[in-house]
């Protein structure tokens, strides 16, 4: 690293460690507002924010203050991420440990520090993805942290769990299976696109491992399943390929949380990753990128099921029906009204954060013409008074609703 920015490293007031007895739970652990401080050349800051939508690696030096210690990583790879949350003025950021050097980080290989621009509280994926850890659906894990880039605050942002191989190993004890990031593209909605498998990958299902030989016949072979099928054999030759019982939980669960832009988006699909497991044909989705929960009030329950090829079909099951309708109501129960868990999780990751949040000179958020703008300590506090307000009547609504489906 440069002059200027040794010198700013060496002037924290901690003892410099390299990783050793902590683990990623400690980084991840939501009860704590963590600290991360990045040493990168201030050449090099003011390019990424300039460049921000472009992907280009800079090097950096990762720390993570932690009880009293810093821990770190030296020579990481930093750059720009995001789609429609990229910015200029406070850059998403993807840090890869492992780029340079091949070194890991708590056993990680990278992170996502997640800016949350396109959501006012930065709140809405952090609790987003633990219910839906919660209703049993495996997610990435979160947590909130300070980050200062060379001595200055740049704002509160999310540490995201990156879903790649170490990922894999944590919620499936294996990852040498096919990993796909869905890449959103044009407004799909698993319809079939035809027999040539470079129809699906490497477009719409990028794939994050197995990069050389990503082997997307089965995916062809999946989606030409979904669509011609005969209603009679559905069930059991869809089931080769998906988890249809765990797809209705995930799609239950993200129109509970009102999510605009999942597998059941506004859009078409989007917004999660897709894993082939070792040895097999069988698949199963992955939660990503949900800043765009918590809608609506009113949100339909059956919200775009009609659209859906994979929903459509699976819904006119009468199991798999009765499998989504009782997921809504197992999240209506944990998510409970007033002074139930959202509620609390609400509340408390508030005072956790609300003075970071207010201090942050950069967050951001849309404006009404769809623009990113600045985000006032105003917003930002309206929109968490939102969230209790969705927390305290999300629950009846969904049962209310529920009641009037089955009349």
């Amino acid at each position: 690293m440069g002059k200027a920015i040794w010198l700013s490293a060496i002037l924290l007031s901690t003892i410099s460690l390299p990783a050793a007895g902590q683990t990623a739970s400690d980084l991840f652990n939501p009860a704590v507002l963590h600290e991360i401080r990045i040493e990168i050349h201030p050449v090099d800051w003011q390019n990424l924010k300039i460049h921000f939508d472009e992907n280009t690696h800079y090097a950096a030096d990762f720390h993570w203050i932690f009880e009293g210690q810093d821990i770190q990583a030296q020579e990481v790879s930093m750059r720009s991420r995001g789609g429609g949350s990229r910015s200029g003025v406070k850059p998403g950021l993807a840090i890869d440990f492992n780029r340079f050097t091949g070194q890991t980080f708590l056993g990680l290989k990278s992170i996502v520090l997640r800016n949350n621009t396109q959501d006012a509280s930065m709140l809405h994926e952090r609790l987003a993805m633990r219910f839906m850890n919660l209703m049993g659906i495996p997610a990435p894990r979160e947590a909130h942290a300070r980050l200062y880039i060379n001595g200055t605050y740049a704002g509160l942002y999310s540490i995201v769990e990156d879903v790649d191989k170490p990922f894999l190993k944590r919620v499936f004890s294996q990852n040498d299976g096919y990993l796909y990031d869905y890449e959103w593209v044009f407004g799909w909605l698993f319809e079939y696109l035809g027999s040539d498998p470079a129809k699906y990958s490497p477009v719409l299902f990028k794939p994050e491992t197995h990069e050389k030989d990503p082997f997307p016949s089965p995916l062809e072979w999946m989606i030409r399943t979904i669509n011609e099928t005969a209603d009679p054999w559905f069930q059991t030759e869809a089931s080769r390929y998906i988890d249809l019982t765990g797809f209705m939980k995930y799609i239950a669960v993200e129109n509970f949380l009102a999510e605009q832009d999942g597998l059941l988006g506004d859009w078409g699909v989007n917004n999660f990753y897709f894993y082939r497991f070792e040895n097999s044909e069988q698949s199963q989705f992955i939660p990503w990128d949900k800043s765009q929960t918590f809608n609506s009030l009113d949100w339909p329950v059956l919200r775009h099921i009609d659209n859906n090829v994979l929903a459509r079909r699976a819904f006119a099951i009468p199991e798999l029906q009765a499998v989504y309708l009782e997921t809504l109501k197992r999240a209506a129960e944990i998510a409970g009204g007033s002074g139930g868990w959202l509620e609390q999780e609400i509340l408390n990751d508030y005072e956790q954060i609300h003075m970071a949040a207010l201090e942050d000179p950069f967050k951001q958020c849309y404006s009404s013409s769809g623009s990113l703008t600045n985000c006032t300590n105003e917003q930002f506090e309206a929109e968490v008074a939102y969230l209790l307000r969705f927390a305290s009547l999300r629950s009846a609504d969904v049962l209310r609703q529920l009641n009037v489906s089955s009349d």
